[in-house]
């Protein structure tokens, strides 16, 4: 994938390439300096198809180390800064990850990782970038790499709490770079902004797909995404045309009262979790100009379906997530693996050029993940998403909500099941139960749990899970019980939960 730059340094070499409020980089200086990351890279060992670690959140260098990883061969591991020590040096010891690219605001974290074996560009106390750029040759490397190498894995919960790496190809990520650009019409007067991290499967539209359009890509920092009319000025001032992101960030702009009739903004996509019909109605209201769309996909196939809105939707019904896109094939299956009947629900299965290799390391849970379809003779490989959908009466494919227990907070996947464990590891928690509650069309986060003391400090729990949890997985609202329900089968009583919180 690393050719795309390469051909955009060499037809638009002053174009912008990545922007923020920090700073520009054209396309001719990252080609430039990513052979430079990719030359120092190789002299520290590192050669094709060895794992290298990126944990840097919100900041154009990312743009820097993806593309210099990229060059050498070598592959990207999507490290999450927010998550806690101990799931990092987990995923750094399972793709046995030797070197890592950061920056120095991330300084905590690389001490709490640290390791006389991990050799750390960006850390205050090891090589800088500048440092890089100033004494490394910029000549390109000469690596063949073919459509079928490991390009980048991007880490996941599992039901058990333990991450999961999602393997995808040159060729996948680049399927994936070609299919987006056609269907959102990405020219190169286009500036997509990028609101997602490197880690969140969401960034690749805007770190793949706008260079191989050669636009420009708009990197949101941390504060434009919390102070939300910072965010408004810069999608305004930076003449942002395609926002990216998840419904929640559009939703607090609308309850925000925020002016959202951008001049520049012609299309709107959003995923990762439902949108209230009703606030979309609104969105729709306040974004006239734009086309509004719904993304479907799990990382482990990129996107895979869309449905464009572009006229009110009824709001008792769930949006659809539409139809596959192209070099795409769906099913819908029982528990059987028999298809089902228009307007059942059954397991959403996706064959795609778009989608993953398999789990890094994990030969078991991809023996689970994947269905072999026999077509007349014609094997087809399918991923197993673990959704559930349906085919309205118009065709589209409604999603139905998941088979097991793992739900999206604000994009990002959380098994409620893993946040369980936790709390039930913790000595003061004699019992616990995890579900969700929607407040406002926001879906949150809720525990009950029967304390082993005559008292909890709510505050203190939540100190802990912040320790052993990632930020978004700590329940929003804790609710202390003398008992778990249970339902006559011996299990836990979630829907009785649920209705105990909202009374």
């Amino acid at each position: 994938m690393s050719e795309l730059l390469t051909a955009g340094a060499r037809k638009n070499p002053d174009k912008i390439a990545f922007k923020s409020s920090s700073g520009e980089i054209t396309y001719s200086e990252l080609d430039r300096k990513t052979n430079q990351i990719a030359n120092w890279l190789l002299a520290n060992k590192v050669s094709k198809g060895e794992r290298v670690g990126i944990l840097i959140d919100k900041n154009i260098y990312t743009a820097y180390g993806l593309y210099g990883i990229l060059k050498t061969g070598a592959v990207i591991v999507a490290l999450d800064p927010a998550q806690p020590a101990n799931k990092l040096k987990a995923i750094i010891k399972d793709c046995g990850i030797k070197v890592v690219l950061s920056i120095p605001s991330h300084q905590k974290t690389l001490d709490e990782i640290s390791s006389p074996e991990l050799l750390v560009l960006g850390s205050n106390e090891e090589i800088s970038w500048e440092e890089v750029f100033s004494a490394y040759s910029s000549e390109a490397l000469k690596v063949a790499i073919s459509p079928q190498d490991n390009a980048y894995i991007i880490y996941t919960s599992g039901s058990t709490g333990e991450p999961k790496g999602i393997v995808h190809t040159h060729e996948s990520g680049l399927a994936y770079a070609r299919q987006s650009s056609k269907l959102y019409e990405v020219k190169e007067n286009d500036v997509i902004g990028n609101v997602a991290s490197l880690h969140f499967d969401q960034s690749t539209f805007g770190y793949f797909s706008a260079i191989y359009a050669c636009c420009t890509t708009y990197v949101f920092s941390q504060s434009e995404l919390i102070m939300l009319g910072s965010f408004c000025e810069a999608v305004r001032k930076n003449e942002i045309t395609i926002l990216y992101s998840v419904p929640s960030l559009f939703i607090s702009l609308i309850r925000g009262g925020f002016d959202l009739d951008f001049p520049s903004v012609r299309w709107i996509k959003y995923g990762g979790e439902s949108f209230p019909p009703a606030l979309v109605n609104e969105l729709l209201k306040k974004a006239p100009r734009a086309k509004i769309s719904n993304v479907y996909g799990p990382a482990e196939v990129n996107q895979c379906t869309y449905f464009t809105i572009e006229k009110p939707v009824d709001e008792k019904a769930e949006i659809p997530i539409g139809t596959v896109w192209d070099n795409t094939e769906f099913l819908l299956l029982d528990t059987e693996n028999n298809p089902v009947a228009k307007g059942v629900k059954g397991e959403l299965l996706i064959s795609s050029i778009t989608m993953m290799t398999g789990y890094w390391n994990n030969e078991s849970l991809n023996k689970k993940s994947f269905y072999l379809h026999n077509n007349n003779g014609e094997i087809t490989k399918y991923y197993r998403t673990g959704d559930q959908a349906y085919l309205n009466e118009k065709g589209y494919l409604v999603f139905a909500g998941r088979i097991d227990r793992m739900v999206k907070i604000n994009g990002y996947r959380v098994e409620l099941g893993a946040v369980e464990h936790s709390l039930i590891r913790l000595p003061e928690i004699k019992d616990a139960a995890v579900f969700t509650t929607t407040k406002d069309g926001v879906k949150e986060i809720c525990a009950a749990i029967v304390s082993n003391s005559e008292s909890m400090d709510v505050k203190a729990l939540k100190r802990k899970l912040m320790k052993v949890l990632p930020k978004q997985n700590v329940p929003k609202h804790i609710l202390e019980m003398p008992s778990v329900p249970h339902s006559d089968n011996g299990k836990v009583h979630y829907r009785e939960l649920e209705k105990q919180f909202r009374d």
